[in-house]
């Protein structure tokens, strides 16, 4: 070293291997952190999760459908101007839709009288736990049932089947109609 220069002579044909390899590993390292920063693209983006299926039913495809699934498909019974519109969530469960005659499959409003049939591990312990979480209240219906309800959430209200193999649920935009016809017996499984 002279002067506080360094001398490089003409590099041997390793050192370009080594040069060329550490450029491309550069580029390859900015490719993968641009590609992860901005979504990764098209191709490599993760699939959506499948929607539940939407279909509608009458009476008998209910219970034909509870017996296919092996699991209780709770509902209300008719209810007049409407049909039933059954969506199977993925292992999860079924809700029971109270759609408008002449609705199509999935595009009703969606402030619709609704039943869902919930497949959870232990049924029971949920319900209890809910209705031990401050804000919950729960009441007894006709036929001893125990309901609960988030007195903030009103529209839905709770219960499990008496063999403890799903949670239900009655939703209805009206809290009122939702608790009346959890605490009635008149929500029961699709037979």
């Amino acid at each position: 070293m002279e002067g506080g220069k360094t001398s490089v002579g003409p590099l041997s044909s390793d050192q370009r291997w080594i040069l060329r390899g550490g450029v491309i590993v550069i580029a390859i390292v900015i490719a993968t952190i641009a590609a992860i920063t901005s979504g990764g693209g098209e191709s490599e983006s993760a699939p959506a999760p499948p929607q539940p299926e939407a279909r509608i039913i009458n009476e008998a495809e209910l219970a034909e459908r509870a017996a296919a699934l092996g699991q209780p498909i709770y509902w209300a019974g008719p209810v007049d101007g409407t049909e039933l519109e059954l969506e199977e969530l993925q292992g999860e469960g079924v809700r029971v839709r109270y759609v408008p005659e002449g609705s199509e499959a999935g595009k009703a409003p969606s402030e619709a009288l609704t039943v869902g049939s919930y497949l959870l591990p232990n049924p029971q312990e949920a319900l209890e736990t809910f209705a031990g979480e401050p804000g919950s209240a729960t009441r007894k219906g006709k036929d001893g049932r125990e309901v609960a309800v988030d007195t903030e959430r009103p529209t839905s209200v709770y219960f499990v089947d008496p063999e403890d193999k799903v949670q239900v649920e009655v939703y209805d935009p009206s809290p009122e109609k939702a608790m009346s016809l959890a605490l009635s017996g008149r929500v029961g499984p699709a037979e």
